[in-house]
């Protein structure tokens, strides 16, 4: 079965934001006991707002933070039941390819440790030790987009 999915950059704020923000704390904040709160929401005002969508509703979601020429690639979040049918690479291609045409030459991220093996697949690369985000052991992994 393949899966039809269309991704776009939302507007902060919109429906599909909102929507993209329950899927993170649904898939994210949850499970560690963590929730969102205004002051972290009205921070993600400048990011971009990337969403995944399968018959328009939410099913991936991403956000990239601009800093100088590189964006740090945030809480990547693919539907639990969708997990394992190559939304998350899918996803994480658009990112890249929306990043190149903005003039980004690079992308970071901080990788949960269950996902480094992913973004190695991905091309991103390992950078420096593991250090604690939210209670869960992280790392830092970054992939050059363009020289």
């Amino acid at each position: 079965m393949t899966l039809k999915i269309t991704f776009q950059v939302t507007p902060y704020d919109s429906a599909f934001y909102k929507k993209a923000v329950h899927l993170r704390e649904e898939v994210l904040r949850k499970p560690l006991g963590l929730f969102f709160v205004p002051e972290e929401l009205e921070a993600e005002r400048e990011h971009f707002h990337i969403v995944g969508l399968q018959e328009g509703e939410v099913i991936a979601t991403v956000m990239l933070v601009p800093e100088g020429q590189t964006c740090k690639m945030r809480q990547v979040a693919v539907r639990e039941d969708l997990r394992n049918t190559g939304i998350g690479s899918q996803i994480i291609t658009f990112c890249e390819e929306s990043a190149q045409e903005k003039g980004f030459t690079s992308l970071y991220c901080h990788a949960r440790h269950t996902a480094i093996s992913f973004y190695l697949k991905s091309g991103y690369e390992i950078e420096g030790d593991y250090f604690e985000e939210h209670t869960v052991p992280h790392v830092k992994m970054r992939k050059v987009l363009r020289a």
